[in-house]
């Protein structure tokens, strides 16, 4: 087994911007990620302070977890999490901000290209759709052996299906997986690599990756585990590709297809519109409890498999 790892090229062209240590990276992504979140949080937060000021159901179930006086944040983050249609797809749209805080720092303040980004003009077209498809085909993959092992039961399709709603998420989702491999793999991976080596780049952009899913309901190791492989697998996706292309199409049609397509949690988040009805049953080993699949052992064999292909016969990559 051949297992090559070499620095793609877009790596090498940001060497031309100030690389600094791991501690001094780490520091700055987190103070860039959470200026992004905040601003690209604003307009879902106001949205959704007016929706609770106009819904006393709301306000009656805020008041009940408040005087409850246990389990307050948690039932508090559940309650937000717990978003309409309309705060959902606002939400997902906002995350433009945080692809546009992304790359005025790494253009202003790094001095690096888009380019340097993985946001690349030769074939993009064509890395994208080949992303979409291992999106879907790997997702597809997870929930048809979670239907194996009988962990989740399929209850039809819902017939009161808005198409737009279903287009706006499809936008929406590409917008909010573009922003995470923009942010992890295009801006935090690259620039690791500046000076350090291609292992602890991916290594230190996957976990963080993970960490940033931390407050997400349904949170398990086995989640956690599953996040830092998808991570894994996107930046090698990206490392292999030498874009950003494929790794942020993959993440954007693996969230459609689990939240919009098959109905399941979205890491811990629930979207009201869904094409087929899905419904968990036996064990959460197996379709992830309240989290989603993501934390099912399913995804954990699918994504190992994935990595594997990814790491042995990924096809050419552009790299030095």
């Amino acid at each position: 087994m051949k297992i090559d790892i070499g620095k793609p090229q877009i790596a090498e062209e940001a060497k031309s911007s100030k690389g600094r240590t791991i501690g001094a990276e780490i520091g700055i992504f987190i103070l860039v990620f959470l200026i992004g979140s905040l601003l690209a949080g604003i307009l879902p937060s106001c949205y959704e302070m007016m929706t609770m000021l106009n819904e006393p159901d709301i306000l009656e179930k805020m008041e009940e977890i408040i005087m409850s006086g246990d389990g307050v944040f948690s039932g508090m983050l559940d309650l937000v999490m717990d978003m309409s249609d309309g705060m959902y797809i606002v939400t997902l749209f906002c995350t433009a901000i945080v692809i546009l805080t992304a790359i005025v720092y790494c253009t202003k303040i790094e001095k690096r290209s888009l380019h340097s980004m993985g946001i690349t003009k030769e074939k993009a077209g064509k890395h994208y759709a080949i992303g979409l498809a291992a999106g879907f085909g790997l997702f597809t993959a997870c929930v048809l052996l979670a239907l194996l092992f009988k962990g989740i039961r399929w209850n039809g399709i819902n017939k009161n299906i808005n198409p737009m709603i279903i287009l706006l998420y499809l936008i929406g989702y590409g917008i909010q997986g573009f922003s995470e491999e923009i942010t992890f793999r295009g801006y935090f991976m690259i620039s690791l690599m500046k000076k350090n080596s291609v292992t602890k780049a991916v290594l230190i952009n996957s976990v963080a990756f993970a960490i940033c899913h931390m407050l997400n309901p349904g949170l398990t190791i086995v989640a956690f585990i599953n996040l830092v492989l998808v991570g894994i697998f996107t930046s090698l996706y990206v490392i292999k590709t030498n874009n950003l292309w494929g790794a942020a199409a993959y993440h954007s049609m693996w969230n459609f297809a689990q939240g919009i397509i098959y109905g399941i949690s979205v890491s811990g988040t629930d979207a009201k519109s869904a094409v087929i009805n899905t419904e968990n049953i036996g064990n959460n080993m197996i379709n992830g409890g309240v989290f989603g699949i993501e934390a099912s052992i399913m995804t954990t064999i699918v994504m190992i498999l994935a990595i594997y292909v990814l790491m042995t016969v990924g096809g050419k990559r552009n790299n030095k």
